[in-house]
């Protein structure tokens, strides 16, 4: 027998002699939600995430501001002395991914061994300017009461949808097995990925006879370890009478005791090694006496701060949903996007909650966001102009003390997806599609940059110093108590030149030059000629992850300390004011990851086997090195459950695992 039908047998010997994990499916019933499936667009009948609506770009203002000069504070104090503040020091991967988990496998991969190359490439492009690997979420409203953690599936499958609805809300119902998590694992030892995983939360879980919701918690830890940043337990609790998740009359408290109830059957009998695990409430719509600030009245954040890992909410400025016959017409509400008010107002309700927890030292996430909940909408969430507020809407989280903030990326009826696999059973090659959403996450990456200690400062002008100045706002980049880089905005759309803007930016005699990169595209209503630093990811069915073109970066001669940015309409600049920050913001050539991809068998993709036989399972933290595979020593020493081999087995099993990655695709 092949060393590698060696270790498929015994695994699957393993799984099947291991001790009961009972295997069911949630029930048949699943919630209705108020929302509906987004409204067609035109004549268009295919699938939202391809669909070519254009909008109408807003009029130019009719006063045109084509100069403004920036005195750039020197340090941090003088930025206290002007009256702002510097946020909490934060990293490149400030903006990342939420994925809904019913659609984990068509994004990350059929199984552990069969990961989506696109997928790795999209996440190692943030990896290659942030110096850390993406911070992705599987959860969403696929994760809640109809989730189930499974003992194996048909071909090693990472999931099973038994019902699915064409309602890009309603629940679907999901069987989940261990090889998601191993999926999960060695994604991150190839990208670095850090995770938050939702754990199911309907009433039969809180009184779960099976310990189904603990056992999946225990693997999940066990398997990600410290690359586990948090369990999420509940998504958008506020809304579960709405969506009929629970009857009429239960509220806030009653998801306090529940919260309670579900996170002491996790922590019973040590079923965690690491107990500061947890992350809620995930509240998302304002719905009144269900507030961020009534979950704290409530005595939830005092008493379960020990076993936090951080604090998050959820959050959408509109919706695509059909409430009550409410339709929205996404051209009468495109201008909403292309200005700065839009990321001030999104984030101000949330800046007293963020110091609360802040002060008792927990993280504050937003945990799931994007242009409006329903799946967003045609020709407004796949635009240029969405690209330019997302990135004003990261950095105006960033400067408010949020952590991290991930965009939710949802199936092929949605129309803000950063990323598409192709309709097919494929997802191999240039054939995904990459929504304008994504470049906001490089532009970021690229102004926070490598040092984890970036502290960003909004700078805008006022009215009395530019008549049009919500349509340029900007932010100053601190580093070791110095500024480093500008993020410079014109959302406004004129092709003819009229309102470019020029800003002069005083960074004192000492500054010689600055390099510059910019986010273009001909107008806000461009859904795929976008480029950054004059790279793009391509149209629809075109793309492998991979940036293509030449990278250009601007070089600008200061005189006497003033350096004159030309900021086009529209466009985002981004200035690194020093070599090193430009250095630290770069995609290292000689360590830079990259994946190849090709097509065999079915059609899915395969990464390179060279990257897989030396990168697979080597990140792991906490003395997991080599944890992140299927049968691996660390994997198997905390988990019970099943009948891995034993110890004096090990060093084979972690060779075979390579092989079988490397191989096996």
């Amino acid at each position: 027998m092949s060393p590698i039908s060696l270790f498929t047998t015994l695994s699957l010997l393993s799984l099947i002699t291991a001790q009961s994990l009972t295997v069911y499916k949630a029930g048949e019933t699943t919630a209705t939600a108020s929302a509906t499936t987004s409204a067609a667009s035109g004549t268009y009948t295919g699938l939202a995430a391809y669909d070519p609506t254009v909008l109408t770009p807003p009029s130019p203002p009719s006063q045109a501001v084509t100069s403004y000069t920036l005195n750039l504070p020197s340090n941090g104090q003088a930025v206290l002395d002007g009256g702002y503040s510097l946020s909490i020091p934060q990293k490149g991967n400030f903006l990342g991914f939420s994925v809904e988990l019913s659609i984990a496998n068509s994004l990350m991969g059929s199984s552990s061994t069969n990961m989506k190359v696109p997928f790795l490439n999209y996440m190692a492009n943030i990896q290659n300017r942030a110096g850390v690997g993406p911070i992705i979420r599987v959860g969403g409203n696929s994760q809640e009461g109809s989730s189930v953690f499974v003992n194996g599936l048909q071909d090693g499958a990472v999931l099973d949808k038994i019902k699915v609805s064409e309602n890009p809300t309603e629940t679907p119902l999901i069987n989940y097995s261990l090889e998601l998590f191993y999926l999960m694992a060695n994604v991150t030892s190839l990208v670095g990925a850090d995770w938050y995983f939702g754990l199911s939360f309907n009433q039969s879980a809180v009184d779960d006879p099976t310990g189904n919701v603990p056992l999946a918690a225990k693997w999940a830890q066990d398997i990600l370890g410290d690359h586990l940043l948090a369990l999420s337990v509940g998504n958008e609790p506020d809304l579960y009478v709405d969506h009929n998740k629970r009857s009429s009359g239960w509220g806030m408290s009653n998801y306090v005791s529940e919260f309670d109830t579900m996170t002491q059957a996790i922590l019973a009998n040590n079923n965690l090694r690491d107990t500061t695990a947890f992350i809620g409430p995930s509240t998302c719509c304002q719905v009144v006496g269900f507030e961020l600030d009534d979950v704290f009245n409530a005595g939830w954040l005092s008493t379960n701060v020990d076993n936090l890992a951080a604090v998050s909410v959820q959050h959408y400025p509109t919706n695509n949903c059909k409430i009550n016959g409410n339709i929205i017409n996404p051209q009468d509400i495109f201008s909403d996007f292309l200005n700065h008010t839009s990321a001030q107002a999104q984030v101000s309700p949330y800046l007293t909650n963020s110091q609360t927890v802040q002060g008792v030292q927990r993280e504050f996430i937003m945990l799931e966001t994007n242009t409006a909940s329903c799946g967003g909408f045609p020709g407004l969430s796949d635009s240029f102009g969405v690209a330019l507020w997302m990135t004003d809407y990261a950095l105006q989280m960033a400067w408010g003390n949020f952590t991290s903030a991930l965009m939710h990326v949802g199936g092929q009826n949605v129309y803000y997806n950063p990323f598409t696999p192709p309709p097919s059973t494929g997802g191999g090659g240039k054939q995904w599609t990459t929504g304008s959403i994504y470049y906001s996450t490089l532009v970021i990456a690229e102004a926070f940059g490598r040092s984890n200690n970036s502290k960003v400062v909004d700078i805008s002008p006022t009215t009395e110093q530019d008549a049009n100045n919500i349509y340029h706002p900007i932010y100053a980049i601190y580093e070791n108590d110095q500024p480093s880089r500008v993020v410079l905005f014109n959302y406004i759309d004129d092709q003819s030149g009229a309102n470019d803007l020029q800003t002069t930016i005083n960074v004192g005699t000492s500054v010689t030059s600055v390099s510059v990169r910019y986010l273009r595209a001909k107008s806000v209503s461009e859904q795929y000629d976008i480029t950054w630093a004059n790279q793009t990811l391509g149209t629809s069915f075109s793309s492998d992850g991979r940036l293509y073109g030449e990278q250009q970066t601007v070089s600008i001669n200061c005189e006497n300390g003033n350096c004159v940015i030309p900021v086009p309409a529209p466009s985002i600049a981004l200035v690194f004011l020093t070599s090193d920050s430009l250095s630290n913001s770069s995609p290292q050539e000689g360590s830079k990851t990259e994946y190849e991809t090709s097509i065999v068998g079915t059609g899915s993709a395969t990464v390179d086997k060279q990257s897989l036989e030396t990168s697979n399972g080597q990140n792991a933290k906490s003395g997991l090195n080599g944890g992140t595979s299927k049968g691996s020593a660390s994997s198997s020493s905390a988990l019970p459950q099943f009948a891995f081999p034993t110890k004096h087995s090990l060093g084979i099993f972690i060779t075979f695992s390579t092989i079988l990655l490397a191989t096996l695709i």
